[in-house]
């Protein structure tokens, strides 16, 4: 069984699982672009998109990585599907900038192909999934910059890529965006905070605390959206940026107290991780009586009422602060989206 395929390649070779990719192949070369949004925030509905904003994207990409000017074909590599953004933006990238793109079959534990003429692939994309599958398999040594996307990336998660990454040569960078602004408008590489914007890319935090996105070549016009952030500034560079610190609507508002579950989740993680295995969590706001809303811990997995109460007692005791879980709610089984985001509910 066939798990990856050379673009551009002869179509007769295909396997079966490269059909989307070449649909969407024979939708470009029409002139026509569409993405799909993930269904992660609502209904996933169909976009579609100008080719010139397309183009100015890819050209963005690789002006950011500094992935211009060489003599030869750049060999890129992408596992994700064809129904993303991510995965569509990849294809794009090889037809509009003469990359050479070998597609792995889409899958969250991909089977990396052997290097070209020996050489490692000198761009990938991956899900943070997808990432942690490469680490266990050896398999960043493939990659010279790999771009994670499709998700936050967990603490515990981020600190054994950075230490598989550092291993093998392989940098890891986390981009922000979304299929409105044709993949990433901003990244920052793994153990940082601050999100950079790529070329043509402005940004403004609104009244609201959301990002507000302006990228006029790729078609997008103060863009407002659901992503809470603030300000920074890089130590050292001077470089501005943005910190991330989560969804608008899921704000927690306890006491009069505003807490944003994902930079909270961040800033626990080191105390409740020893605990956790291989368990997923996350938190949200519970009703309270006389808070309004409490800060609660969701575990995945099956109840077990003593593990719940060494989380809160390890809270109480290594982060004593008003934004602290009280609570703790169990789940057999998270729900997810069609691209593998855990739904927050």
């Amino acid at each position: 069984m066939t798990d990856s395929w050379r673009f551009p390649g002869p179509m007769a070779d295909a396997p079966e699982w490269v059909q989307p990719f070449l649909e969407l192949d024979a939708e470009w070369t029409e002139g026509r672009a569409r993405g799909y949004t993930s269904g992660s925030t609502g209904e996933p509905k169909a976009i579609d998109f100008d080719p010139e904003a397309v183009i100015a994207s890819a050209r963005a990409t690789a002006a950011h990585f500094g992935l211009e000017g060489s003599d030869r074909a750049l060999q890129v590599w992408s596992a994700l599907p064809a129904a993303g953004i991510g995965g569509r933006m990849m294809w794009w990238r090889a037809r509009i900038l003469d990359w050479q793109l070998t597609q792995g079959r889409p899958t969250a534990f991909p089977v990396v192909p052997e290097r070209l003429n020996g050489d490692r692939f000198d761009f990938a994309v991956a899900t943070p999934q997808q990432a942690e599958a490469l680490a266990r398999n050896g398999g960043l040594g493939a990659f010279r910059i790999l771009l994670l996307g499709g998700g936050p990336v967990p603490p515990s998660l981020e600190d054994r890529l950075m230490d598989a990454g550092d291993a093998v040569g392989c940098e890891l960078h986390h981009g922000f965006g979304m299929t409105e602004t044709l993949t990433h408008v901003a990244t920052r590489r793994l153990g940082t905070t601050l999100y950079h914007a790529l070329p043509g890319v402005e940004w403004t935090v609104g009244p609201d605390g959301g990002l507000v996105v302006e990228a006029p070549e790729r078609g997008v016009h103060a863009l407002h959206t659901r992503d809470a952030v603030e300000p920074g500034t890089e130590a050292g560079s001077g470089l501005p940026g943005f910190r991330w610190l989560g969804r608008l609507d899921d704000v927690i508002n306890t006491g009069g107290l505003k807490v944003h579950p994902a930079d909270l989740e961040r800033r626990i993680a080191p105390l409740v991780l020893p605990l956790m295995g291989k368990r997923r969590w996350y938190l949200a706001g519970r009703p309270h009586a006389i808070t309004g809303q409490q800060v609660t811990l969701i575990l995945e997995g099956e109840e077990d009422p003593k593990l719940g109460l060494s989380f809160l007692e390890q809270l109480a005791e290594g982060h004593p602060h008003p934004d602290r879980p009280r609570a703790v709610e169990w789940r057999e089984r998270f729900e997810e989206t069609a691209t593998g985001k855990v739904r927050r509910r």
